[in-house]
């Protein structure tokens, strides 16, 4: 298993890192449509939309729509960014204490209509980061962030981990865990402020804003998690083989990315 997860993380770390730094935001754009297109039929699963037509037509109106707003409602884009940031917000206060329901196929139609926010939002987030002044490099830090709250988190928690973070949710998640993600996520912005040539103040405001990106990434992991034991999966899909679906692996990217970037235009930018 571990073999195969490292001959699918490979190529797709490249092919990420190629686009991001190599392509045109126009580019990164278009190969984000069809990152929401395969996560949109992966969240009709987790919703127990009943039909292999129904997911893909779901999957692709998400799309459609998301491209639609992208292109003739851009004046209404930062309210749809301040909306996702809400409810991520929201969500992880109910997350805290939330027991999953009995593993059931029943279509649920209020998990189904999030997805209108949740992924056009992550994703125009995303587009906006990488359009910035040092847009890809930016955009590279926000990812490498969750990536890093994650190793730090894995590393914390299996040598310290001993009381639960949501265990009705993750048993695997530890408050120990999470602190261990809190550390290594603001030692790593700490060196990223010298990279982007932050002054201290600022170095600073990016540090309070790493604290806030991973909790909501961490929300993000529990939310995905949340919704397979309800629908009785243990992977959103099979698309990357070792690693289960799109979602299983931008679970954490779509709560960060909207953070991210409100937290830089307040903080970094303003």
């Amino acid at each position: 298993m571990l073999y195969q997860r490292i001959l699918t993380a490979i190529p797709l770390a490249i092919l990420v890192f190629w686009i991001i730094f190599y392509q045109s935001s126009e580019v990164f754009f278009g190969f984000l449509l069809f990152v929401v297109f395969v996560a949109a039929w992966e969240w009709a699963r987790l919703s127990a939309l009943p039909t292999v037509a129904a997911r893909i037509a779901f999957a692709a109106v998400l799309t459609a729509l998301l491209w639609a707003i992208s292109v003739y409602l851009q004046a209404y884009l930062e309210w749809l960014i301040y909306a996702a940031v809400m409810w991520w917000f929201s969500i992880s206060y109910y997350l805290k204490k939330a027991t999953p329901q009995s593993p059931s196929q029943r279509f649920r139609m209020d998990k189904l209509l999030v997805a209108f926010i949740v992924l056009p939002a992550a994703a125009i987030a995303m587009r906006d980061i990488h359009a910035m002044n040092q847009g890809p490099q930016w955009l590279f830090y926000a990812l490498s962030l969750v990536w890093v709250a994650d190793i730090g988190a894995y590393f914390s928690g299996k040598r310290f981990g001993r009381n639960k973070l949501a265990p009705n949710i993750s048993p695997g998640k530890t408050k120990e865990g999470l602190l261990g993600a809190l550390v290594a996520t603001s030692l790593y912005t700490l060196a990223a402020s010298f990279y982007f040539e932050l002054d201290r103040e600022h170095s600073v405001l990016l540090v309070l804003a790493s604290v806030i990106v991973t909790l909501i990434s961490v929300s993000g992991d529990l939310y995905f998690s949340f919704l397979k034991r309800e629908v009785g999966l243990k992977d959103s899909g099979r698309i990357l083989p070792g690693h289960g679906g799109i979602l299983d692996r931008i679970d954490s990217v779509l709560a960060a990315m909207p953070v991210f970037l409100l937290a830089y235009q307040w903080f970094i930018a303003a």
